[in-house]
């Protein structure tokens, strides 16, 4: 391994977890606001 691979190595992997944890986050993020819209709206009987 080259002088500074360990340390490339370990922040390629830093970058993988930390892209997929934001990702995870947004999609939950937006699972969260469509189901909270689903809830609030009022219903109204005719």
């Amino acid at each position: 391994m080259t002088k500074g691979g360990a340390f490339r190595l370990v922040g390629m992997i830093l970058g993988i977890v930390g892209t997929v944890t934001s990702i995870t986050a947004i999609v939950f993020s937006g699972m969260g606001m469509m189901m909270s819209r689903r809830i609030v709206r009022p219903r109204v009987r005719k």
